[in-house]
């Protein structure tokens, strides 16, 4: 049963609309009536009913100043508004706010009844929407687990417990970006020679689990990506597995490989490689980059991050690759630069997070290039109250996507001043600032089971599931389906 709520200043008006609707045939149920504004608001915030008929003009609050109150304590109550013919106006702001529909003065029992069941239709279509959604979000939970990197689930393990049979010997991820979210089920027939899975792995992000011949079908994978993926930005695309290989490797091999894009933006299909020994060839530059911060000489540190920067762009890197000559940096400022003494941002991170914080190769090396700059013994003058004026603003956007260069400009100061400031301020730097409060803020909010946990990421300030689901688990050692059942 749906439960209802009626809101009249006039109790004889709550009175025949309580008794002129066969509520339980209909799929509802009155549980309370209200007979001004702010009392209805207080009824409606602790029993949080399905539905609310509610007169356009009462004392306390109006029907559209209840509506608004509705919508800002983000309930998910309906509301149906009954008005005068001389307030038609304001019926229609009503509507305009988000009321399912409105009703004119004196009710009439069979447009009453008519709006109900139109109502009670449209209710049982979220009702499987979330249904759905919550169907959706066991799959992608159980998926997190098993794509994690030191999962060791084999391939024929995988399969078997989802009882699917394969035809062929070889297997393949394939992982691609769209524009838009894409998403049309999981289990997918055989195609020309070929089968597959299709997994929704991010907002934009869809991965294939390909099974085919390589021997007697070598253009089978080519002509699936070109009759199934031709509206994909980028593609990235695993060694061959066969069924002992880990399900997770093959997984990150093609994540490895989409995330290549950073590094070769010219290709729109990359295949994983083995990594290639570029960090032993590029090895003499680091070298003569860690003599350089030894020696405190900013101009050739800049001179050689620019070469290095070349010379990783003409090798076309994959991300892990350049990831791991990235961390090798930040060794070395670390090295000369301790943390003990230094409020500056910078921090290790996997290939995922550079594909993430970077809106490209140029200006990851120009950020590594800023922050050696700026050790020059500079102290930094900042006023208290500018300070609180900047983490009263990050406080208010955390869940916005504001990168630490957005939070620089809008206060006309440096990266590095504002990343000194945090973490003199705060003793973090400001993306594990913002990490911290989106995450205890989805914490508090998968308290309220009515909110699928998509809902939830996307409150936060993040777009990707998986991607939410790995920074909570790693910063509270469980997921968030999990949490949520504790």
């Amino acid at each position: 049963m749906h439960t209802v709520l009626i809101a009249d200043d006039e109790p004889w008006v709550v009175y025949r609309i309580r008794e002129m609707i066969e509520w339980e045939r209909l799929g509802y149920t009155v549980i309370a009536e209200a007979h001004n504004g702010l009392s209805a608001l207080e009824t409606i915030l602790e029993k949080k009913p399905d539905v609310v008929i509610s007169d356009i003009r009462m004392p306390g609050l109006n029907g559209i100043e209840l509506l608004e109150q509705i919508r800002l304590h983000d309930l998910r109550s309906n509301v149906i508004l009954i008005s005068g013919y001389s307030e038609f106006e304001y019926a229609q702001k009503a509507l305009r706010f988000g009321a399912f529909d409105y009703l004119l003065k004196q009710v009439d029992k069979d447009k009453l009844t008519d709006a109900l069941e139109r109502l009670k239709e449209t209710l049982a279509e979220k009702q499987k929407a979330q249904k759905a959604q919550k169907g959706l979000e066991l799959l992608l939970d159980d998926l997190f687990e098993i794509f994690e990197s030191d999962e060791n689930t084999k391939l024929q393990n995988f399969l078997t417990s989802r009882g699917i049979e394969c035809d062929y010997p070889h297997f393949r991820f394939i992982s691609c970006l769209h524009q838009h979210s894409s998403f049309a089920g999981e289990r997918q027939p055989a195609v020309s020679g070929i089968r597959y899975l299709r997994f929704r792995t991010g907002q934009n992000k869809v991965s294939f689990l390909i099974n085919y011949d390589e021997l007697k079908n070598p253009a089978g994978l080519l002509d699936f990506i070109s009759d199934h993926l031709s509206d994909a930005r980028c593609i990235g695309i695993s060694g061959i597995g066969v069924y002992s290989a880990p399900v997770a490797k093959l997984y990150q091999e093609s994540d490895i490989a989409l995330c290549s894009f950073f590094t070769r933006p010219e290709s729109r299909i990359i295949e994983y490689k083995p990594a290639a020994d570029h960090a032993s060839v590029l090895m003499g530059t680091i070298l003569q980059i860690e003599v350089a911060v030894k020696e405190q000489k900013p101009e050739q540190v800049n001179r050689l991050l620019d070469e290095l920067s070349a010379e990783c762009k003409e090798r076309s890197m994959q991300i892990d690759q350049l990831c791991a000559l990235y961390n090798q940096i930040v060794l070395l400022f670390y090295k000369y630069y301790s943390s003990t003494d230094t409020n500056y941002e910078i921090e290790y991170l996997n290939y995922d997070q550079i594909f993430r914080q970077y809106r490209s190769f140029d200006e990851l090396f120009e950020k590594l290039k800023a922050i050696f700059r700026q050790q020059t013994g500079e102290e930094l003058h900042i006023s208290n109250e500018m300070a609180k004026k900047i983490i009263e603003y990050i406080d208010s956007s955390f869940t916005e996507d504001i990168m630490l260069v957005d939070v620089a400009k809008k206060f006309n100061i440096t990266v590095g001043y504002v990343s000194a400031l945090m973490k003199k301020e705060t003793g973090k730097t400001y993306m594990e600032y913002v990490m911290n409060k989106r995450l205890n803020l989805a914490k508090e909010l998968l308290q309220d089971t009515s909110l699928s946990i998509q809902e939830i990421v996307e409150r936060v300030g993040y777009r990707d599931y998986f991607h939410f689901n790995k920074i909570f688990k790693k910063y509270f050692g469980i997921t968030p389906g999990k949490f949520r059942k504790l």
